[in-house]
């Protein structure tokens, strides 16, 4: 998301941080860190935003210097929805990693239980539409 993008349109709408946050119902913090490009708003919450300030995707992602807003059509959303699930467990991922090895132990314990409960439950979900890939190139900061 192109931060400047998502603060000109803010203002040209006339909202402040405060008046955007009330309206999305996110705190004024969310709306800072988007317009500072640290963190991107939910994908339901993307949703409202460009209606409110009526922009397009394109435009708030700097893709298209038009600002018309144009509902997304079912692709973008299964698109934006990949994106969003994709960002999470990316983050989660690397969170995982920086565990010391008490945690990281823990934590996979929580995984697989709650993996045998919901097996045994038949809840599982299934994920077909996913596929993982995952480098693991370990950067070294000595050389050799």
């Amino acid at each position: 998301m192109n931060g400047e993008r998502l603060k000109k349109a803010r203002k040209a709408c006339g909202y402040t941080q405060v008046s955007l946050a009330k309206a999305l119902n996110v705190s004024k913090g969310s709306v800072a860190m988007w317009e500072t490009g640290k963190r991107n708003p939910e994908f339901e919450t993307l949703e409202a935003l460009l209606s409110l300030l009526n922009v397009s995707y394109d435009y708030l992602t700097g893709k298209s210097k038009e600002t018309a807003h144009n509902t997304l059509i079912t692709d973008e959303k299964k698109k934006l929805s990949a994106w969003t699930v994709e960002d999470e467990l990316y983050d989660t991922f690397r969170k995982f990693l920086a565990l010391d090895p008490y945690g990281i132990n823990a934590a996979t314990q929580v995984i697989m239980s709650e993996y045998q409960r919901c097996s045994a439950q038949k809840t599982l979900v299934q994920n077909s539409a996913y596929t993982l890939s995952i480098d693991l190139n370990k950067s070294t900061s000595n050389a050799e």
